[in-house]
């Protein structure tokens, strides 16, 4: 059971490794979805990689805030929308609102781990 454990937590700090093996296994049957079919199921895993990788560097407990600015964005974005469309598809307004959530949720942990990296580097060589 510890292996199961140490596998959870190995994908838990890099979600690209899911989102490269989801990737391989769907580019053969859905070459045109694959890509997002990989960043679906990255993008729920970023939800909680992240805070979890902000607790690990630096110590800061984020999970709530992220939660809530993915609400309330959720909801600008909804209102915009509905302001623009006469109807709002919810299939495709989701699908659209997963996908920013994956584009900024890989910049913040691209941008976390970077920080993170140079903040060790720094403690480090002082």
């Amino acid at each position: 059971m510890d292996w199961l454990n140490t596998i959870g937590k190995i994908l838990l700090y890099l979600p690209f490794l899911i989102f490269l093996f989801v990737y391989a296994l769907t580019h053969k049957a859905k070459k045109r979805k694959a890509l997002g079919i990989a960043a679906d199921v990255t993008t729920f895993l970023l939800f909680f990689s992240i805070p979890a990788s902000i607790v690990l560097l630096f110590g800061i407990q984020t999970q709530p805030t992220i939660f809530l600015f993915a609400l309330l964005f959720a909801i600008f974005l909804l209102i915009r929308e509905w302001k623009t469309t006469k109807e709002i598809e919810i299939i495709k307004f989701f699908r659209k609102l997963w996908r920013i959530y994956f584009l900024a949720l890989a910049a913040i942990y691209a941008i976390t781990w970077l920080l993170g990296t140079a903040f060790l580097m720094i403690q480090t060589f002082r």
